[in-house]
């Protein structure tokens, strides 16, 4: 049985925020906003060793609809995980949307539900949420622990 005493912490956090200069390009002005008025992009949690040190980056949104601001392309040190799952219950691999991506200079339009691997070091993102027909879950982890990007996003 664990020493209680040395024993890692478990932590709950709820948090929406992110820290300084962590994707910038999302200005929360108009250009992220659609025509009727409305942000497509409904953070759902963010964290990173800034907001529960000792861990490592992970964030979740859900996408409502189109997004007009493209996350511009970068790299990092780490491996990262992208994560696009739709949200028809009656075919979770239907993601639902059009969302493009390029990767190492290949532009890949995604349309099912998936994970994907980016090396680290690997160039990414140009990434467009070009249709959004339902919701999409989207989610990003970095084995590292805060967000960084080459440039910064």
């Amino acid at each position: 049985m664990a020493d209680p005493k040395v024993a890692p912490k478990v932590v709950i956090s709820t948090n929406v925020q992110l820290p300084p200069n962590v994707h910038d390009f999302e200005d929360g002005g108009a250009a992220n906003k659609t025509q009727d008025g409305e942000d497509p992009i409904k953070r759902i949690i963010y964290m990173d060793d800034r907001v529960v040190p000792g861990s490592f980056y992970v964030e979740a949104v859900w996408v409502t609809g189109s997004v007009p601001t493209v996350h511009p392309c970068h790299r990092h040190d780490h491996d990262e995980i992208l994560g696009f799952v739709g949200s028809n219950m009656e075919d979770l691999a239907d993601l639902g949307a059009e969302i493009d991506i390029v990767i190492d200079g290949v532009k890949t339009t995604i349309t099912k539900t998936c994970f994907i691997h980016v090396p680290a070091g690997i160039e990414h993102g140009g990434l467009c949420f070009r249709k959004i027909d339902r919701p999409v879950f989207q989610i990003a982890m970095l084995r590292n622990d805060i967000f960084i990007s080459d440039p910064p996003t």
